[in-house]
């Protein structure tokens, strides 16, 4: 094949024998394609991803992993790598396994609905309680001259059937404050009237009707506040005045006409009237565990204000007390805020080496959370400062003839050492 040649470097290269001469790159380049007709393949391409979750993204791409952006890098030739922000979200799967792994008396766990949130907007807008001002604070306390013996456990949903309302959504609002409010005031109106007076009183209205109707919708609010509305105002039914708080760009602007002199009744967002339902002014009870215990036992379930830590949003089930496992990190992991909540009974639990006593509450992040919504924190010790700020009220509603036509139940004979005002 002498006609096939290349020139290199001044020299005919001919296409022969003396080409195929391993690891000489001088003779005959395309000796290969041009006299044997070898095709080498193409470069191989080497195409870099990152994995999140089974899925596959390449370099370049973003995903949200929870509350944080992330983007695929390629951080070497043959290597990609997943890079995120590092903002603290309410879900936390390393905290979750070390809260599982440990001896803390409760299990944890990451919630789809908290997904994508930032611990953050959770303490925002998943709590919604003002810590009381001082006026408050110094509010006098009830004492119960009479004693009753009390059981080991306590639950009011059994001890009143049917009378004790469920627990409720207050999806991303910051309104804890009115949804235990108005929870407390329907169970001790459907209590003390015996069931006669049996109604759901709807958060809503305390949160857009206060203040002349210029409410708080989703920004927090003082549940002493809630209560002088239902002493001065009233409150309507959930039926009158549906919950819409969590929705966004909600007006906070007052569906029930207002008149210039409370009245009996209500005219509802959809032009029905209903009788109103009232309540006495709050009072206190004293911060101890046996007072508390005596209040729920005798009148139904009270109103504690508590402040939330990192870790109760991850609760599942067992006897709540803060871990702690965030005190090392930097401060944006360890962020609390005040909440409040039902306390309805009590009980002790025996699962553990020792036993450990409780409180049994309500909460108002859904059904979906804790025990099927409700929750058990240490009792005594006043973990979270749930014992350190109870209220409780009783019920009235003018539309409650029971009082003249109804015997009065026995735990609505009550003595009290002092009553307080509210102004």
């Amino acid at each position: 094949m002498d006609d096939c040649s290349v020139p290199i470097l001044g020299t005919l290269c001919y296409c022969d024998s003396f080409c195929e001469r391993p690891g000489n790159g001088d003779c005959c380049p395309d000796y290969p394609r041009v006299c044997k007709g070898i095709i080498e393949p193409p470069p191989q391409i080497v195409r870099l991803d990152c994995e999140v979750d089974g899925r596959k993204y390449p370099v370049g791409s973003t995903v949200n992993v929870d509350c944080n952006r992330c983007t695929c890098r390629q951080v070497t030739d043959h290597h990609a790598q997943l890079q995120c922000e590092d903002r603290v979200c309410i879900n936390r799967p390393e905290l979750v396994r070390q809260i599982n792994d440990g001896d803390f008396g409760w299990k944890a766990t990451n919630y789809s609905f908290f997904q994508g949130k930032l611990l953050e907007e959770g303490i925002r807008y998943r709590l919604g309680t003002h810590q009381p001002d001082r006026p408050t604070k110094e509010m006098s306390e009830l004492h119960l001259k009479r004693r009753e013996p009390l059981p080991e456990e306590f639950d009011a949903r059994i001890r009143w059937p049917g009378l004790v309302h469920g627990v409720r959504d207050q999806g991303d609002c910051a309104a804890s404050w009115a949804f235990s409010t108005a929870a407390v005031a329907s169970d001790r109106l459907s209590i003390q009237s015996r069931g006669l007076d049996q109604v759901e009183v709807s958060p809503q209205d305390l949160m857009s009707c206060i203040n002349g109707g210029r409410g708080v919708v989703c920004q927090g609010g003082h549940p002493d506040r809630g209560w002088r509305f239902l002493v001065n105002y009233g409150g309507v039914s959930e039926d009158c005045y549906p919950y819409e708080g969590a929705r966004n760009n909600v007006s906070a602007t007052c569906r029930i006409p207002r008149r210039r002199v409370p009245t009996e009744d209500a005219q509802c967002p959809t032009g029905r009237v209903e009788m109103k339902h009232f309540s006495t002014p709050p009072y206190r009870v004293p911060a101890n565990e046996e007072d508390i215990m005596q209040e729920i036992f005798a009148s139904g379930p009270v109103q504690a204000l508590m402040l939330v830590k990192e870790d109760l949003f991850l609760y599942r089930s067992g006897v709540y007390r803060h871990t702690r496992l965030s005190e090392s990190l930097p401060s944006q992991f360890r962020q609390s805020g005040w909440h409040s909540v039902r306390i309805l009974g009590w009980g002790v639990d025996r699962s553990q080496y020792r036993p450990v006593k409780y409180w049994l509450c309500a909460n108002s992040w859904g059904n979906g959370w804790g025990e099927n919504g409700y929750f058990r924190i240490v009792r005594g010790e006043d973990e979270s400062m749930i014992e350190s700020f109870v209220l409780a009220v009783w019920g009235r509603s003018y539309a409650s003839y029971y009082r003249q036509t109804a015997p009065q139940p026995e735990y609505g004979e009550r003595e009290f050492e002092g009553y307080p005002e509210i102004n």
